[in-house]
């Protein structure tokens, strides 16, 4: 069993990715929820730039929080899914193509507040830089996150692609284009009232919901790595630190 500190984006894909550790390691491991706090009402919100301040905040005492945690984590998880690359502009504020008076001066996290900045924004997407891929998507916000942490002793970066609902119909409807869906929670799970007989109550993501997509995403997993790039790769990431904690 290992203690697993786990940073992402929401209280979902907690759950998601609590079920998959588990069903990749073999183990019933113990969780750390780091970021977004439990009850969400923390200095960071939740999303993708709460994961981005966290780690901003975070990252010069990394080992030392993971040291000071009781029980010690010997893993650290950074998720965020890979949409953020295909459609926030943030996301590409540091890319090599983008010509910006505020590049350099202004963090993108404040700068994108700014009204009249942001109507202005000269990033056009896709971005020249970042392949508009499942790998590409990977490449670019894993490179970001190790910008963002610095060091990664101990730590394993997943980049659900688009977002971890692409598991949840690999899942369940074996769909073979799972990351290409773009927003799968919207233009296939919460579609209709049910899906696979789960009530789908509006548009809001239910932590009751995906306990149960977390089973089926467990039970299915091998057909969830053979169908999603991003799976494999976080299978083949965390086996290698597993191996070597």
């Amino acid at each position: 069993m290992k203690n697993i500190g786990i940073v992402c984006e929401g209280p979902t894909d907690y759950i998601i990715l609590r079920g998959v550790i588990d069903k990749i390691t073999g183990e019933d491991n113990h969780y750390v929820q780091l970021q977004p706090e439990p009850d969400l009402t923390g200095e960071y919100g939740n999303g993708w730039k709460g994961v981005w301040k966290w780690c901003r905040d975070n990252a010069e005492i990394k080992d030392k929080l993971m040291r000071d945690i009781e029980p010690q984590l010997d893993i650290l998880i950074i998720q965020i899914d890979g949409d953020v690359s295909r459609k926030e502009k943030p996301a590409h504020c540091w890319c090599e193509s983008t010509v910006c008076e505020y590049k350099g001066i202004r963090n993108p996290l404040e700068c994108d507040v700014k009204k009249e900045i942001k109507d202005t924004c000269p990033i056009v997407l896709p971005c020249k830089n970042h392949e508009y891929s499942v790998k590409g998507y990977m490449e670019h916000l894993s490179y970001l996150i190790t910008t963002w942490l610095g060091d990664l002793n101990n730590t394993c970066i997943v980049i659900p692609c688009d977002s971890t609902e692409a598991w949840v119909i690999a899942a369940y409807d074996e769909t073979e284009d799972a990351e290409l869906v773009e927003d799968p929670w919207l233009n296939r799970i919460s579609k209709k009232k049910y899906y696979h007989d789960i009530r789908i109550s509006g548009n809001k993501k239910r932590v009751r919901i995906y306990e149960q997509f977390a089973k089926r995403v467990c039970t299915n997993w091998n057909q969830v790595a053979r169908i999603c790039l991003s799976a494999r790769n976080f299978e083949r990431s965390l086996g290698l630190l597993v191996a070597g904690c």
